[in-house]
């Protein structure tokens, strides 16, 4: 999957939106005195190339879109008005819109903006696409033009995105692995949740929410917790994403990306007692398992075990270094 590829590039005018905007075909109407300003992030994440950063402008701009790939950007502030030719209306925070070969992305941006837009391939969004993908609907991704999920949702989506964002800006060290394809999924998911969550369909009659968790409990025992992807699940048990958020909101209080990292905490903590420091480090057993940001893996991790994961692995040799308790008759 490679390693993740970040680089920064400064915005000093309304010719540098180009490095927003991309492509050949731009064009920049400056509505305002003041001179476009801000920083992009341009990274590299496995599959998925982004574009993200914070500017402030008062143009009036339109780009047309190339390459083959399908892009999905967001807006993650509401301090400045960014008003939507193509939808016809002011853009929300959260609020996602598609963009493939021959979109025009055409905008008015008036204040300040901050933003995020992942470019992927149309076979990586179907394997992340769960159910929708399984049936066959990556028409879908081409025809709908901009998703408006309900606010909490939006909300949720955009703390998720700026979190990973926040990280990228200013990232711990080089990554590979597994870890990059976790960053990779956390990047990608909050997106579809919004677009998914813009969906009126019915999921028609469903086994209880007790049923559908129990099943997918059984399913993820049976598989390395480090690979399982949200997608995996609506996959393996055919269930849609709402569906498979409702039956763990209803049932363990959490949704199942939470479920999923208490997962691989666990994994990590087990893989921590029974292994000697000698032979391994903290560092390299979080990112095996998928924990990108390793601050807040250790935060995590203190707070659900009581105790930092350096601890459980030197606790975990002084145990194994412990002789078996004597054995006890059972007439005794």
């Amino acid at each position: 999957m490679g390693q993740l590829q970040v680089t920064r590039v400064a915005i000093d005018g309304v010719e540098d939106l180009r490095h927003i905007l991309g492509g050949r075909h731009v064009n920049c109407v400056p509505l305002g005195c003041g001179v476009p300003r801000g920083t992009i992030l341009h990274a590299s994440i496995g599959e998925v190339a982004l574009r993200a950063g914070q500017l402030s402008a008062d143009v009036r701009f339109q780009a047309g879109v190339e390459g083959d790939r399908i892009s999905f950007s967001m807006k993650l502030d509401s301090d400045g008005g960014l008003f939507s030719f193509r939808s016809g209306k002011q853009v929300m925070p959260g609020d996602v819109y598609r963009l493939v070969r021959g979109d025009v992305n055409d905008c008015r941006l008036s204040g300040p903006l901050s933003f995020a837009l992942i470019s992927l391939s149309i076979e990586l969004l179907a394997r992340h696409g769960g159910d929708e993908a399984l049936r066959g609907e990556v028409g879908f991704w081409e025809q709908r033009t901009w998703f408006r999920a309900p606010e909490a949702t939006r909300m949720a989506v955009v703390r998720s995105v700026r979190r990973t964002l926040a990280y990228m800006f200013d990232p711990d060290g080089p990554m590979t692995g597994q870890a990059l394809r976790q960053l990779q999924s956390e990047l990608v998911e909050p997106f579809l949740w919004c677009i998914l969550s813009n969906e009126r369909r019915p999921d028609g009659r469903q086994a209880s929410a007790a049923t559908i968790v129990r099943n997918v409990e059984n399913w993820v025992d049976g598989q390395s917790p480090e690979t399982i992807q949200i997608a995996d699940l609506c996959r393996a048990l055919r269930l849609s994403r709402r569906t498979l958020h409702r039956a763990f909101a209803e049932t363990l209080g959490v949704g199942p990306a939470a479920y999923l990292t208490r997962k691989r905490l666990t994994a990590v903590r087990a893989e921590l007692r029974r292994s000697d420091p000698l032979a391994i480090n903290v560092t390299d057993t979080a990112t095996k398992y998928g924990f990108w940001e390793l601050g807040r893996f250790a935060r995590d991790y203190r707070r659900m075990f009581g105790e930092r994961p350096s601890e459980t692995l030197n606790k975990g040799m002084r145990l194994s270094a412990r002789p078996p308790p004597a054995t006890i008759a059972a007439w005794s």
